[in-house]
């Protein structure tokens, strides 16, 4: 099958960690594409990043789409929609004399949370720490969802564009992300047209098997979406399959790319 190279690529500097990505510089305001596949920017300091382009390397590959060809938007969860502390997360493993063990495991959907505690409290030498501590400290990681964000998918929705969920995640975490969803007064489905959760799909970003099963079941064509996720590898992967990118920084409101989703 001939590989179909993405049209835009929209991502911004970041040096990554195990499950999170941390933008190092501000990503450029302004661009302006040049001819030799590379870019030339304004960079003002300022906290919030804009995006880059990136002409294809291919010379084959067809011109940039803009924005109001997008029919679909691929939402990650951690970095994205959700804010995140790794570090509150890890302060609170260590007050049950754990560390983050099994979570590839159990994000891949090979154990049950209850497997997991299990093996947790066997390797840490603590058999009494009950699974809903075990629950609570993963939940530690995740902050918030703002709700401009909410509202952001929501408009989005009005406006016809199909929205969906890409995350690598387990079933202890997902209980408190539902609960953020609800702070506009609606659930978590009202915002999505589907949710593919790597613990359920037995896959794992950044693998192209849960984006070709996401594909499938969902039906959208990856040259109509757009997707966002803070992880690198992630957005490289989703790139080489067709769709057009966005790397955010932590806790970025990137409220004015979603604006330009399906507008001419």
């Amino acid at each position: 099958m001939r590989q179909v190279f993405p049209s835009t690529r929209i991502t911004t500097d970041t040096r990554s960690l195990p499950g999170i990505a941390f933008r190092m510089r501000p990503a450029p305001e302004k661009c302006v594409l040049c001819r030799q596949n590379t870019v030339r920017t304004e960079r003002p300091e300022r906290r919030n990043a804009k995006f880059r382009i990136f002409v294809p390397p291919d010379p084959t590959a067809p011109a940039p789409e803009t924005m109001e060809k997008i029919k679909n938007v691929v939402f990650d969860l951690g970095g994205v929609l959700v804010d995140l502390d790794l570090n509150r997360c890890i302060a609170a493993f260590r007050t049950l004399g754990m560390d983050a063990e099994m979570i590839g495991r159990l994000e891949h959907g090979d154990i049950t949370f209850h497997e997991a505690c299990e093996e947790m409290r066997r390797l840490s030498g603590t058999p009494d720490v009950p699974d809903e501590r075990i629950a609570w400290a993963y939940g530690e990681f995740l902050v918030t969802i703002p709700v401009a964000k909410l509202r952001q998918i929501e408009a989005l929705r009005r406006r016809g564009i199909r929205t969906y969920v890409l995350s690598n995640n387990n079933p202890a975490s997902m209980e408190f992300v539902r609960r953020m969803f609800t702070a506009d007064g609606h659930d978590m489905e009202y915002y999505f047209d589907a949710v593919y959760l790597s613990y359920r799909m037995h896959e794992l970003k950044p693998s192209e098997a849960i984006f070709r099963k996401m594909i499938a079941a969902s039906g959208l064509e990856p040259a109509e979406t757009l997707f966002i996720d803070d992880g690198s590898r992630n957005v490289d992967t989703a790139q080489a399959l067709g769709f057009s990118i966005y790397m955010p920084a932590p806790q970025e409101d990137f409220g004015h790319l979603l604006e330009s989703v399906g507008r001419s």
